[in-house]
């Protein structure tokens, strides 16, 4: 932390030790802080409120209280270090507990104190930022508990909020575990249908020879087995929204039915003489390559620009790792609260593996994984060797470069045994394409032998935008 950024951060000390409460506010005003220092309970008790701290540092005996009850008067806004003499584990379990970030044992030295501070200080920013980004966001945008608040989420939530206001189609595009639903379930709930149904139906799940009947219902006898009528998803939808997920998956012979229903809002159940007008918006959503299957014959050219009046793109994980430690935090607090169990806290060196680790599964992954570690917990604390092998494992190594005189066609660098990030690479070309072009289009797609929709559709893939001077 910079000398300046100190200067600014106030902390209350209290301490009913003169000679060690003088020796932490030396260290602390040494190294740039704002230090009060106080000898007990009540006087800290009075400045608590009276005053904007960073952080409370409190003995967990104090002459006339408890350190523990400061911590509760303080709140989970103040983050706060326990100090003391007289450490048991009843008393650190009770401190994190109470949402201290640390506990120090004296004697302590300064090197400790200041990187103790340090970390209490960096994790209060963050859930300090994280806060106010959600209350900003969702005083105009219901993410239906959706996070994130990176760059690349902030721009994909003011694009789902202009778009959830029109009845546009809109396709939504990720990987596997990105949150493709909820943001699906935000821009119905964002737009003038959220009174209306939200249909979720998934492509992949509908055994083929059952997705006609599924999506637009049946009459009484249409065929054997038929001994009701049946409403379809659409009709189940009328004047709301259905969601398509996996639509990469859906058969071509329901392909032209549905880009009837998109031209012409119009149903025709099976066994029904005439089609039925349906009032519904469609999104849709797939973690496959659709310009590739059209490419291959195997999506409609004419159906897959329909869907893609507006596209959408929920990046990785990988792409968004700002967002890692606050989904952490949500994750464990969400698990532990459903569990019945008191709330657990993620030491740096874990917190660092996390943020590092590339999460394939995405979001998804990371819940998962945050269950686990409140499940098997027993120390209230999560350190590095708490977490899965595969996070804790190194990250592949860099790609080497090839040696001068390799053969004409050879990589200009030699592939790993690990394998090897591909979208990561193809990201990274895209972009530093378009920054050589000064983001000229047209150009980029030239100099990588693109057509320029090529581009322009692996852009949207991948969220590449020119960032406009603030």
């Amino acid at each position: 932390m910079s000398r300046d950024r100190a200067e600014r951060t106030k902390i209350l000390l209290v301490e009913d030790d003169d000679s060690m409460r003088r020796v932490i506010e030396f260290h602390l005003s040494e190294a740039g802080y704002d230090v009060s220092g106080v000898s007990g309970f009540a006087t800290a008790q009075d400045a608590l409120p009276a005053s904007e701290f960073s952080l409370l540092i409190t003995d967990l005996q104090l002459g006339d209280g408890s350190g523990l009850e400061l911590l509760r008067i303080a709140g989970a806004t103040v983050p706060a270090i326990i100090i003391t003499a007289f450490a048991t584990v009843e008393s650190a379990v009770d401190a994190m507990k109470m949402g201290a970030s640390d506990y120090l044992i004296k004697p302590f030295g300064k090197e400790q104190l200041l990187i103790s501070v340090q970390k209490a200080l960096r994790y209060s920013a963050l859930l300090a930022e994280n806060r106010r980004l959600r209350l900003l966001l969702e005083s105009d945008f219901d993410n239906a508990g959706m996070l994130g608040t990176s760059a690349v989420m902030r721009d994909l939530f003011r694009d789902a909020l202009q778009a959830a206001a029109s009845d546009s189609t809109i396709l939504i595009t990720g990987e596997s575990g990105t949150g493709k639903e909820l943001l699906a379930r935000a821009i119905h709930l964002n737009s003038p249908r959220r009174d209306a149904p939200f249909i979720p139906v998934s492509c992949a799940a509908v055994p083929e020879n059952l997705v006609e009947a599924e999506f637009f219902g049946f009459k009484k006898g249409a065929f054997t087995g038929a001994v009701m009528d049946k409403r379809g998803k659409f009709e189940e939808a009328d004047g709301g929204t259905v969601f398509l997920d996996e639509i990469g998956d859906i058969p071509p012979s329901l392909q032209v039915k549905l880009l009837r229903l998109l031209q012409e809002r119009e149903i025709q159940k099976i066994g029904e003489a005439k089609p039925r007008k349906v009032d519904v918006r469609i999104l849709a959503a797939t973690n496959r390559d659709l310009a590739k299957l059209v490419a291959e014959n195997v999506f409609r050219e004419d159906l897959f620009y329909r869907l893609a009046v507006i596209p959408l793109c929920v990046q990785p994980l990988r792409y968004r790792r700002d967002d890692i430690p606050a989904l952490v935090d949500h994750f464990l607090r969400r698990s532990c609260e459903r569990l019945g169990r008191p709330l657990i806290a993620i030491e740096p060196d874990a917190m660092r593996l996390l943020e590092a680790y590339r999460w394939p599964g995405n979001v998804r992954e990371l819940e998962n994984n945050m269950e686990r570690l409140v499940v098997m917990n027993r120390t209230g604390r999560v350190a590095a060797e708490d977490l899965a092998e595969q996070i804790r494992e190194p990250a592949a190594a860099a790609p080497r470069p090839v040696s001068p005189g390799a053969p004409r066609g050879a990589l200009p660098f030699a592939l790993p045994a690990e394998g090897l990030p591909f979208e990561e690479l193809e990201r990274s070309v895209l972009l530093a394409a378009l920054e050589k072009h000064d983001w000229n289009q047209s150009q980029a797609a030239r100099y990588l032998g693109l057509t320029r929709n090529t581009l322009l559709y692996r852009m949207q893939k991948f969220g590449l935008k020119k960032r406009q001077p603030a």
